[in-house]
C-alpha cells in the first residue's frame, strides 16, 4: 500500500495511508468520490481526515486543519489520496471476489 509522510509545523511526522476500516467509517460519514464536484469542501475534509485515521486516530481536526492548510501543492496531495483511496478500495474489491469464488 502506498503512504504519503506529511509533517506539521513542530515537525512531527505522520504517515497517512487507508485501510478498510478507515474507508469504511469514511462511507458511513458519507463520502463517495461520486460527490467531489458537488461537495468539495466536504469531500475533501472527509479524504484528509480518513488518511489520518489509520495511523493517527487521535490527532484532532484542528491539527489536521493546519497540516492541509500548510500544504504548498494542496492538488497534488489530494490527487494523491484520492489514488490511494482508489488502490485500497481496489484491494477490498479484489479481496472480496476471491472470498466469493472460495466459497462457491
Amino acid at each position: 500500500m502506498k503512504t504519503i509522510t506529511v509533517s506539521d509545523e513542530y515537525g512531527n511526522k505522520y504517515v497517512l495511508e487507508y485501510s478498510k476500516n478507515t474507508i469504511l467509517a469514511m462511507e458511513k460519514a458519507g463520502f463517495t468520490l461520486e460527490k467531489f464536484e458537488e461537495q468539495p469542501v466536504r469531500m475533501t475534509m472527509l479524504l484528509v481526515q480518513g488518511a489520518f485515521a489509520k495511523n493517527h486516530a487521535r490527532t484532532k481536526n484542528e491539527t489536521i486543519d493546519k497540516i492541509y492548510k500548510s500544504l504548498k501543492d494542496k492538488e497534488g496531495f489530494l490527487t494523491k489520496l484520492v489514488e490511494m483511496y482508489i488502490e485500497q478500495t481496489d484491494a477490498l474489491a479484489d479481496e472480496g471476489e476471491s472470498e466469493w469464488e472460495a466459497n462457491f
